[in-house]
C-alpha cells in the first residue's frame, strides 16, 4: 500500500514518513524582517566605522577627547559584533521566506486536501475488493438449501473482482503520485528549515554576542534545583529527626522549581528545554501532587495535607517506639497472639525483650530500611516504620500478629507500585543529572515527547 496511518490517526508520507499537513508561517513577515535586519546590519557597520575614525584620531589632544575616543571604540567593537548577526541573519530569513512561499503555495499545501481525499478513496477502493473476493468466494460454499452457482453467477463475480482491483490500482496510483509531488516540495521546505536554522544560529555565534541571559538564569536555577532536591533526598535517608522532614520538603520544593524554570523557558521559545525534560519534571512533581490529592480527598485539610506531601508529617523515633509498644503489648497477651510465651508471668517477663529485640532487628536492617524509604519517597525512619510494618504482617515473634499491632499498623502509610516506581525513577534520574552538571561525561537522554508550544 502507498498509504498509511502514523501515530495518533494522522496520515504520514510512504517513504519519508512526512506528517501530511500545510507549512505554518508568514513569508512576506519572515522576508521583511531579513530585509530589515540587513538594512540595520548595513547601518551598524557604516555606524562603527565611523566611531572607529573618531577613535583613531590623533587631531585633537584633550583629555575629555581622550575619554570620548575610547568609549567610541569599545561601542564600534560592539556595533561590529551585532552587525555581524544581522548582517548574517537577513539573508537566511529571505531565503528561508522564499522556500516556505514555494511550499505553501506549490510545494506542499496544495497537495494536502488531495492527499486525504485520495486516501480516502483508496480506503474505499480497497473496502469494495475486500467484499468482491468474499461474494466470488461464498460461491465455492453452497448449503444444502441454496442452489448451486451457475456459470454466470461465477463470471459475473470475476468480473466485479477485476473491476474493484482495477479501481483501487488506479485510486493507490493517484495517490502515490500525490505522496510524489508532497515528499518533494516537503524535503525541500525541511532542508531550507533546517539551514535557516543553521544560518541563524551561525551568524549568532560569529558575533560573539550572548543575549541569553534569562536562559543562563533559569537553566541554572533548574539545574542547582535539580542537585539540591537529590541531595536533600539522599541526606534525608541518613538524618533523623526534624531535619529530615526539612530535606524532603526542600527536596519537593525543589522539584516544583525545576518544572517552573524549565515551562517558563519552554513558553519563551527556548531551545535549551525540550518537552521531555518537562514529562520527567512532571514526574519529579508526581509523588508530591499524589499524596497531596490523597490527603486532600481523605479529608485531612488542604493545609495538613500540604504539610504531608512535603514530607514533613512522617515517621519519627515515637512512631517506631509506638510500634515496638505494640509488640511489646501483643507478647504479654494471649488475646495479643502472646500466648505461645507461657503463662502471665513469664509473657511479662519475655515480652519487654522480645519487643526490644523486633525493634533492634529492624533499626539494623539498613539495607531494607533505606530500599523502603527510597520507594515509598520518605526518610530513613519512614523506611523502619516500613519495614516493622512488614515484618509485623511477615514474621511476627509469636505466632498470628496481635491486636495493638494491627492497630498500629493502621497509621503507616504505603506508596502504590506506581508512585513506588517513581520515587525510584526521580532519584536515580536526578542523580544522573547531577553527575552530568559535575562534569561526569554521561550521554544525554534522547529527547522523544514532540514540543507543543512551537517548532516542527
Amino acid at each position: 500500500m502507498t498509504y498509511g496511518y502514523g501515530y495518533g490517526g494522522e496520515l504520514r508520507s510512504p517513504e519519508r514518513g512526512y506528517r501530511l499537513e500545510e507549512i505554518a508561517g508568514r513569508p512576506g513577515e519572515i522576508e521583511a524582517a531579513g530585509e530589515r535586519y540587513s538594512r540595520l546590519g548595513w547601518r551598524m557597520d557604516w555606524t562603527a566605522e565611523e566611531l572607529e575614525k573618531l577613535a583613531a584620531s590623533t587631531k585633537y589632544k584633550a583629555e575629555g577627547l581622550d575619554a570620548i575616543r575610547e568609549s567610541a571604540g569599545e561601542l564600534a567593537a560592539e556595533l561590529r559584533k551585532l552587525a555581524i548577526r544581522y548582517n548574517g541573519t537577513g539573508p537566511v530569513l529571505v531565503t528561508y521566506a522564499e522556500a516556505l512561499r514555494d511550499a505553501q503555495q506549490t510545494g506542499v499545501d496544495p497537495h494536502v486536501e488531495p492527499i486525504r481525499t485520495a486516501h480516502q478513496r483508496a480506503q474505499e477502493a480497497e473496502a469494495e475488493l475486500r467484499a468482491a473476493q468474499s461474494a466470488q468466494n461464498d460461491l465455492d460454499t453452497t448449503w444444502i438449501w441454496e442452489d448451486e452457482p451457475t456459470q454466470a453467477d461465477r463470471t459475473a463475480a470475476a468480473s466485479d473482482v477485476r473491476d474493484a482491483q482495477g479501481t483501487l490500482t488506479t485510486a493507490e496510483g493517484s495517490l502515490s503520485e500525490l505522496w510524489v509531488s508532497f515528499e518533494s516540495g516537503y524535503s525541500a521546505w525541511d532542508s531550507a528549515y533546517e539551514d535557516a536554522v543553521t544560518g541563524v544560529r551561525d551568524a549568532c555565534d560569529a558575533s560573539g554576542v550572548n543575549d541569553t541571559w534569562w536562559e543562563d538564569l533559569l537553566d541554572g536555577l533548574a539545574a542547582v534545583a535539580t542537585i539540591v532536591g537529590t541531595i536533600a533526598v539522599i541526606a534525608a535517608l541518613i538524618v533523623t529527626g526534624p531535619l529530615a522532614g526539612i530535606l524532603l520538603a526542600i527536596a519537593a520544593v525543589a522539584s516544583i522549581i525545576a518544572l517552573a524554570a524549565h515551562l517558563t523557558m519552554m513558553i519563551a521559545g527556548s531551545k535549551r528545554v525540550s518537552m521531555t525534560d518537562i514529562v520527567f519534571d512532571l514526574i519529579g512533581v508526581l509523588p508530591f501532587v499524589g499524596a497531596l490529592g490523597k490527603g486532600v480527598l481523605a479529608g485531612r485539610g488542604f493545609f495538613a495535607s500540604l504539610r504531608g506531601a512535603a514530607g514533613l508529617g512522617g515517621a519519627s523515633r515515637t512512631t517506631l517506639q509506638a510500634g515496638r509498644n505494640a509488640v511489646f503489648a501483643d507478647v504479654r497477651s494471649i488475646s495479643g497472639a502472646g500466648g505461645s510465651f507461657g503463662g502471665q508471668a513469664n509473657r511479662l517477663i519475655r515480652a519487654s525483650g522480645v519487643a526490644d529485640d523486633f525493634l533492634a532487628g529492624v533499626r539494623g536492617s539498613w539495607a531494607s530500611s533505606t530500599w523502603n524509604a527510597i520507594r515509598h519517597g520518605g526518610t530513613r525512619l519512614d523506611g523502619q516504620a516500613l519495614l516493622m510494618s512488614q515484618r509485623m504482617t511477615t514474621a511476627w515473634p509469636g505466632g498470628r500478629i496481635g491486636q495493638a499491632s494491627q492497630a498500629w499498623l493502621q497509621g503507616v502509610d504505603s506508596a502504590g507500585s506506581v508512585l513506588q516506581v517513581t520515587n525510584v525513577w526521580n532519584l536515580g534520574y536526578g542523580g544522573y543529572q547531577s553527575a552530568q552538571e559535575f562534569g561526569v561525561p554521561l550521554p544525554d537522554i534522547p529527547d522523544f515527547v514532540p514540543n507543543p508550544f512551537g517548532g516542527r
